[in-house]
C-alpha cells in the first residue's frame, strides 16, 4: 500500500507460490490501511483510530471497539493514530490479530502503541483493556521506555517482546496486575550488525518461539509523520537469524534450527502461521520485507545465517503494482477457507 493509492483503497499483492504480482482497488480500503491482520481477515483504521475486521474474500465487516473504552483515553484529533492518557500521547503501532470472527469464540486482538503501551480486547467484553505496565514512572503515570514489537497470546496469558529481546507476560483476566517477565533467550550478536527485530511465533504443536533478525538499519531514515511504516523492521542488509523455542515447564528458552513438520513459518505484521505449500520451501522464515516490497526467505539449517534471498516479483500482463512511497509495512494474507463471493483477481494465496 503506498500514499498514491489510499484514497481510491489501492494496494499490491505477491502471490507467494507463483511469484506473481497484482493491483488490487477494493471500496473498504478507501482512505484506510491495515495495521494487522490473521489468516483471510484484515484489520484496518482510520486515521482516528476507527478500525474494521474486514474478510478481504467476501468483504465481511467487524468493528472493534473505540480506544475510548479505556478509562482517561481520547483520541486525538490533530494528530494520525494517535491516543491521549493523562494528557500523554501515545500513537497506535500495530494490532495483533490473535483470533478472527470465523472462529466459534469470536475475535481476540493485542494493540500495541508507542512508549510500551499495550491493551487487549475480545468479543466478549466489546471493550479494550489497558495492561500494567513493567515499570512506573512518578507513581501513577505508567511509563516504559521500550517499543514492543510483538505479542502474542500464549497458554491463557499475554505475552509481548520488546525491542530490547525482554519478554514480559500478562495474566489476562487480570489485566490490572503486574506482568511477569520471563527470562530473556541467550541471544549473540552477529559480528558487524547494528540492528535486530524481535517476532513472536508459534510451532504447529502450539509451542512458543522467538525469531531474532539481525542486520544492518538504514543509515539514512526519515519516517512518515504518521509513522505507517514501522522503522524497526526496515533492513538494508540481514546478517542472519536466530530462533528459540520456550519450555513452559522449567521457563527457559532452547536454540531451535527447525520449524518441524515439514512447514515454513510467516512472520510480519501478521499473526505468524506455519505452512507448507507447493512453490514454497520447506524449513524455512519467510518475512514481509519493505526492501523494494519483496520477500525476505531465510532457510534454516546447521547454521543460523545458513542461506538469506530476497524473492522479487514480475509484473502479470495488464496489471500494474503501485508506484510512491510505500506508507505500510506488508502483511501475509492466508485464506483458510473458500468464499461464496469471488473478488477480482485475487489469486489463492499471497504476501501483501
Amino acid at each position: 500500500m503506498v500514499e498514491e493509492g489510499l484514497g481510491e483503497g489501492s494496494f499490491g499483492l505477491h502471490d507467494v507460490c507463483q511469484g506473481k504480482s497484482y493491483c488490487i482497488r477494493k471500496k473498504f480500503f478507501e482512505n484506510r490501511f491495515w495495521i494487522g491482520g490473521k489468516d483471510e481477515w484484515i484489520v484496518v483504521t482510520d486515521k482516528r483510530c476507527s478500525m474494521n475486521l474486514v474478510n478481504l474474500m467476501d468483504g465481511h465487516t467487524v468493528p472493534l471497539p473505540s480506544f475510548c473504552t479505556i478509562d482517561g483515553v481520547k483520541i486525538n484529533k490533530d494528530y494520525d493514530l494517535e491516543i491521549v492518557l493523562d494528557p500523554y500521547a501515545r500513537q497506535l503501532r500495530h494490532v495483533v490479530l490473535c483470533r478472527t470472527p470465523s472462529s466459534i469464540l469470536g475475535h481476540t486482538a493485542i494493540a500495541l502503541f508507542d512508549d510500551g503501551f499495550i491493551a487487549y480486547t475480545r468479543l466478549k467484553e466489546m471493550a479494550w483493556k489497558l495492561f500494567v505496565h513493567p515499570t512506573e514512572w512518578y507513581g501513577c503515570l505508567r511509563y516504559f521506555p521500550e517499543v514492543f514489537l510483538d505479542a502474542l497470546v500464549h497458554k491463557g496469558r499475554l505475552v509481548a517482546v520488546d525491542e530490547e529481546g525482554e519478554i514480559f507476560s500478562w495474566d489476562i483476566d487480570n489485566h490490572r496486575k503486574y506482568p511477569l517477565r520471563i527470562s530473556k533467550p541467550d541471544i549473540h550478536a552477529f559480528e558487524g550488525c547494528n540492528e535486530e527485530v524481535f517476532y513472536f511465533a508459534k510451532t504447529p504443536v502450539d509451542e512458543l518461539i522467538v525469531i531474532s533478525l539481525h542486520g544492518h538499519g538504514p543509515r539514512l531514515y526519515s519516517p512518515s509523520c504518521r509513522v505507517l511504516v514501522s522503522e524497526h523492521n526496515r533492513f538494508e542488509q540481514i546478517i542472519g537469524m536466530i530462533m528459540h523455542k520456550f519450555d513452559d515447564s522449567d521457563g527457559t528458552w532452547q536454540p531451535i534450527r527447525r520449524v518441524g513438520h515439514g512447514q515454513s513459518l510467516f512472520v510480519g505484521l501478521n499473526c505468524p502461521f506455519c505452512g507448507a505449500w507447493s512453490g514454497v520451501k520447506h524449513n524455512s522464515v519467510y518475512v514481509a520485507s519493505l526492501a523494494d516490497n519483496d520477500v525476505m526467505i531465510i532457510a534454516m539449517g546447521s547454521e543460523a545465517d545458513s542461506g538469506i534471498e530476497m524473492q522479487d516479483y514480475p509484473i502479470r500482463d495488464g496489471c500494474r503494482l503501485l508506484d510512491g512511497h510505500s506508507i505500510r509495512t506488508p502483511i501475509w494474507f492466508r485464506p483458510k477457507r473458500p468464499s461464496t463471493r469471488r473478488i477480482e483477481d485475487i489469486p489463492s494465496g499471497f504476501g501483501i
